[in-house]
This record gives structure tokens, sequence and C-alpha cells, in this order.
């Protein structure tokens, strides 16, 4: 075997390699702010409740392996993930509320092939999933649904997908996150 054949051997063998990790999916895991205060003032923080989810999600979001963390310009999107990020050590990427078609842009530009945790609002995650590819019927969260998260998978090849799953988190698990 020559050295020229060995060495367009060993590169296409690399190109393979790399080709392959292109390919991996992009999977973005979408979930609504805690339980606020009040739901009459459009920037209320969290409640008492929604302080203790939020520090009882830390190990489940943990689990995903997040490059990235996204919010919205409200407080309580911010405070619902700010135990995860001081966890992480990793800051999460303010963006305004009525940006959901934008962020799903940018999350498929900066983020192909890794695990990014969006908080968002429930009457607009919907803009986000199909921002990012997410075709068919969307399960709808009513004002009071905070213990579910989307987690939509998106492949280098073929279609979004959207997984819904309950966060079963207790109230025992919620209250010990805060001591």
């Amino acid at each position: 075997m020559s050295l020229s054949f060995l060495r367009l051997s060993i590169l296409l063998g690399l190109l393979a390699l790399t080709g392959g990790l292109q390919a991996q999916d992009t999977t973005v895991v979408l979930l609504r702010h805690a339980e606020r205060q009040s739901i009459l003032d459009d920037d209320s923080p969290l409640a008492e409740a929604g302080l203790r989810r939020a520090g009882a999600l830390v190990p489940l979001l943990e689990a995903f392996r997040p490059e990235a963390l996204y919010t919205s310009n409200l407080k309580r999107t911010q405070q619902t993930l700010a135990p995860l990020s001081a966890k992480l050590d990793l800051k999460p990427s303010v963006w305004p509320k009525e940006a959901s078609g934008a962020l799903s842009a940018e999350i498929l530009q900066n983020h192909r092939g890794h695990t990014v945790i969006v908080c968002w609002h429930h009457d607009l995650m919907k803009k986000v999933a199909r921002g990012l590819g997410v075709k068919g019927a969307i399960p709808y969260w009513s004002l009071d649904t905070y213990d579910r998260l989307w987690i939509v998978r998106v492949p280098a090849r073929g279609e979004a997908t959207l997984e819904e799953r309950l966060q079963f988190l207790t109230p025992a698990s919620a209250s010990m996150a805060q001591r």
C-alpha cells in the first residue's frame, strides 16, 4: 500500500468521523416559568411555591447537561432558572418576551448538536416549538399548568419532534430544595 493511499484513507476516515459528530440532534428543553405571585402584574416575580419549584428543578434540568440557558426579560423566567444557573455556573441569555421566533433561530444557528434549556411563557412556548420545526399538534397549557416540560429534538436530518413530560416534583422535594 502506498503512502499516498494510506494518507487518503486516513483523511477520508477523519472526514467521516467529523461528519458523524456534526449529525447529532439538537435538544431544546422548554419549560414554563414557575408559579408567580400575580397574574395581574405582567412582570410579577415568583411566589413562594415558584421559588420552591425553581430549586427542585435543578437536578431534573441539570441531567440534560445544557450548553446554554435562555430566559425572557421578565423576572419570573430568570428566577426560575437562577438556581440551575448558579449550580452550573452558566449565565442565561436574556431575550425579549416578544422574540420567540428569533430565539428559535438563534438556538438552531448557534447550538446545533447541543442541548439548551429555555424558560419561557405558556402562551408563547408554542411559537418557540414551531420555530424549531415542530409540526402537528402541540399540547395546550392552561394558566395553572407549571409541572411540565417539552423536549424538542431537532435531528440533523428529518423533522423535529416534541415530547411532553411531567416534572414529577413532589411538594416534599420542592420544600427540601429551599432549605
